[in-house]
C-alpha cells in the first residue's frame, strides 16, 4: 500500500503570527511585573506607618473609653474621630456618616490625612529633640 503525498503546509504566515503573539505577550509580562513586585513591597517606612495607624484604630475600637462600647459595625465615625480628630473635621464635617455607613474613599483619604498627620508630628518630634 502506498501512502498519498501530502503536498508542503504553505502555513508559515499563521505560526509566525502566533510566534509574534507569544513574543509580545512575554514582552508585556516583563514590562508589567517589575511594577506589580514593587508595588507590593513598599519601603519599611510606609509598613511601620500603617502599622501604627491600625495600631492607634486598634485602640479606639477596643477601648470603652473611647468607642469600644458600640457596635463595631457602627462605630466608623467614632473610631475615624478617635484616630483623629482633625482629619475627621476635614473629611467628614461637612458630610458625617450614618451609623452603620461605610464610604471607601472618604476613609482612604481619612487614612491619608491620619498618615501625613502622624509622619508631620513624628517630624516635628525628631526635630524637637536635636
Amino acid at each position: 500500500m502506498v501512502t498519498p503525498k501530502f503536498p508542503p503546509s504553505h502555513s508559515p504566515p499563521k505560526n509566525y503570527a502566533l510566534l509574534l503573539v507569544k513574543i509580545l505577550f512575554i514582552l508585556l509580562i516583563l514590562f508589567l511585573l517589575p511594577e506589580l513586585v514593587e508595588s507590593k513591597s513598599g519601603n519599611k517606612k510606609d509598613r511601620r506607618l500603617k502599622k501604627k495607624y491600625m495600631s492607634i484604630v486598634h485602640d479606639c475600637e477596643v477601648d470603652f473609653d473611647k468607642c469600644g462600647n458600640l457596635i463595631l459595625e457602627e462605630s466608623m465615625s467614632c473610631v475615624s474621630k478617635c484616630a483623629s480628630p482633625s482629619c475627621f473635621e476635614e473629611i467628614y464635617a461637612s458630610n458625617p456618616l450614618e451609623d452603620g455607613e461605610v464610604d471607601d474613599y472618604r476613609n482612604r483619604l481619612f487614612e491619608k490625612c491620619a498618615k501625613r498627620e502622624m509622619r508631620t508630628l513624628a517630624q516635628q518630634a525628631k526635630q524637637s529633640r536635636k
